[in-house]
């Protein structure tokens, strides 16, 4: 134990010496690129939609009608496009779980609930939903605010397959019930500004949003020049350089607009130093967030966020030049969605922009038997299928002869998207070469450790460490306070079974930043491996304090407890994890431990019967015998 204990000292001091180095900080490209807008700086100030709309009244008349101006809003707010009847899927089931809404006025109530066989209640959670997110042209999924800690609903409502409720994306794979944390990267995509607490994974202050669907400044940047220019009624020769128009940037700046939420690779990393919502239009995309993709997944086919990467390999947009470079809205109008009836004319007008009538090898009387308004996206740009259930999406590798099995239907719940090779993960190919090698590097080390959130088995997940920890050393000796890094550094070598090591990496993340959740949370599990538990304790209940909230801390309070011979507090954390999550039969089976521990037989049984209840029935005789086992095991303890 002492060689332990003096092992970890000097990897510790070791540490300390290698984070008291000065570092090569990394420099903030609102202040450095060189471009002649000025409001791109980071003290520009942004003014708010409102008083945008007070000149530019019919683009913001038409924009709120746009799905990118209803990405968000208050429930209250929120067009009322879903259905309430059976036929809609209210109540659904799955995974022997059932799902249920309601609307009261104003309010949007979900449930999920367990029922025996006699239909008995046995575990349930009722949350109102606060926010819609998604315009509803595809789905809208749901955010609950937990005292402004966001999670998201286990439910989404999805209009294609002519309306229906069921599973939240991805949750067919594992549902996280009213538990998955809304994280700011989520946000990014959907809210115009979120006003996330630094170092939390989901806490948000109040107000949280600041202008809620994705505003005019998300594209033209902060506008506190400009108003004040206009305001004085400044003159105004060639360029106005206090705001940026997104049509007068070169083709890739231009791209690093639209590619903010429209990119959707396996994985985003934040550049050093750099934060969510740092960004600004008329920058490279990539000096602030890098994206990774699969590089054998060419065109991602059934990414549901997945236009840009089918774009990119289209013949369209390899074979065209400035200043007709395909790119987003040579297509796109950002300031008005064509309705339904203009639809075929306005995209057919856009590809006469290049093409002519001859380019098509088809007649015009062959086209108009094979579709009446000769609509060219119908044979160019049909629908595929996607990985978001009961969802199809436009296919933007724009083939040159349709597929002959025609338009994929929206259907039900897709396959799981493969996980790509460690080797296979590699920097999105639109990205600028204005991010040097080195930084690459550092972002793809964490893009592989970012892997883990696809539950892998744990021999992959060792692959991955095994390939990104080098990447993460280079990057701390190049920058020892690279938090971000020794975070990752910490969980890969906790993957790979350097459990002290990766501890120590953890500790010089928490010297530094010591209300950081995620280190918090992994420090605790980790020092849980190692039996450590007056340190797990330590690290748990501060991590409790940074969010009350979350389920998974208090079932590591509950472990600690529990190992300590401290039933009594290991019930209360129990009960707590189970507030937050009744589902989880992991607290319910922690539970049941510590009653047979304490002599409490009989509540013992009734949490094994609610397990039981929550069990399928083909593992319930499993259930039983481990059941048996602790009677007889802890019936014995002193």
């Amino acid at each position: 134990m002492a060689a332990l204990v003096g092992g970890a000292a000097v990897i510790f001091v070791g540490l300390k010496w290698w984070t008291d180095r000065a570092g090569t900080e990394p420099a903030d490209p609102r202040l450095t690129f060189s471009t002649p807008y000025r409001n791109i700086r980071p003290e520009v100030r942004y003014v708010g939609d409102q008083v945008c709309a007070s000149c530019h009244a019919e683009i913001a008349e038409t924009y709120s009608r746009h799905p990118m101006g209803r990405a968000l809003a208050p429930i209250a707010a929120a067009t009322p496009i879903e259905r309430f009847d059976g036929k809609a899927g209210n109540p659904f089931v799955a995974f022997d779980l059932h799902f249920g809404f309601e609307r009261r006025d104003q309010r949007l109530l979900h449930r999920e609930w367990a029922a025996d066989a006699k239909g008995t209640t046995v575990a349930q959670i009722d949350m109102e939903v606060h926010f819609a997110i998604g315009s509803g042209a595809r789905a809208r999924s749901y955010a609950v605010s937990r005292d402004g800690y966001l999670v998201q609903s286990p439910a989404t409502w999805y209009p294609q397959d002519g309306g229906k409720w069921d599973l939240s994306p991805s949750y067919e794979i594992y549902n996280q019930h009213f538990s998955r944390p809304i994280v700011p990267g989520c946000l990014f995509c959907h809210a115009n500004h979120a006003d996330h607490v630094a170092g939390t994974v989901n806490r948000y202050r109040e107000p949280i949003f600041h202008g809620h669907a994705i505003g005019c400044e998300r594209c033209h940047g902060p506008g506190e020049l400009h108003v004040t220019r206009r305001t004085n009624r400044e003159a105004v020769q060639g360029l106005d350089d206090t705001i940026v128009n997104p049509s007068r940037l070169e083709h890739s700046l231009r791209e690093a607009v639209c590619r903010q939420c429209h990119l959707q690779g396996e994985q985003r990393v934040l550049a050093r130093g750099r934060s969510d919502f740092d960004f600004r239009p008329g920058l490279p995309l990539e000096q602030f967030m890098m994206d990774f993709v699969d590089g054998k997944d060419h065109g991602a086919e059934h990414k549901f966020v997945n236009s840009v990467e089918q774009m990119i390999v289209s013949r369209c947009y390899r074979a065209s030049q400035e200043p007709k470079k395909l790119g987003c809205v040579s297509c796109h109008d950002p300031h008005r969605h064509p309705s339904a009836e203009e639809r075929v004319a306005h995209y057919r007008k856009r590809c006469l922009q290049c093409h002519t009538e001859e380019s098509c090898a088809l007649t015009p009387a062959t086209r108009r038997e094979r579709h009446k308004d000769d609509s060219c996206i119908a044979c160019h740009m049909p629908l595929t299928g996607s990985e978001v259930n009961h969802t199809s999406i436009t296919d933007h590798r724009i083939p040159r002869r349709a597929d002959p099995s025609g338009p994929k239907p929206a259907g039900g719940r897709p396959p799981r998207r493969p996980t790509p090779a460690p080797d296979d993960l590699v920097p999105f190919e639109g990205n600028r070469s204005s991010v040097s090698k080195e930084d690459t590097e550092r972002n793809r080390g964490l893009a592989l450790m970012a892997m883990f959130d696809r539950r892998m088995p744990r021999e992959v997940e060792r692959q991955f460490s095994t390939k990104a920890l080098p990447l993460l050393d280079a990057a701390l000796k190049r920058d020892p306070r690279d938090w971000p890094a020794w975070e990752s550094r910490g969980t890969a070598l906790w993957s790979l079974g350097r459990l002290t090591e990766a501890l120590a990496a953890l500790d010089a993340v928490l010297a530094a930043e010591p209300e950081r959740e995620t280190a918090l949370d992994w420090a605790g599990h980790i020092a849980l491996d190692l039996n450590r538990l007056d340190e797990a304790r330590g690290y748990l209940e501060r991590v409790v304090q940074v969010n009350p909230r979350r389920w998974h801390y208090h079932h590591g309070l509950a472990v600690a407890s529990f190992r300590r011979g401290e039933w009594e507090r290991g019930v209360r954390e129990c009960r707590e994890a189970l507030r937050f999550e009744p589902f989880n039969t992991g607290s319910r089976s922690l539970l049941v431990q510590c009653y047979l521990a304490m002599g409490h037989a009989d509540d013992a049984l009734t949490e094994y019967e609610t397990i039981r209840q929550l069990t399928p029935e083909n593992r319930r005789e499993g259930l039983r015998r481990w059941f048996e086992g602790q009677q007889r095991r802890l019936a014995t303890q002193p």
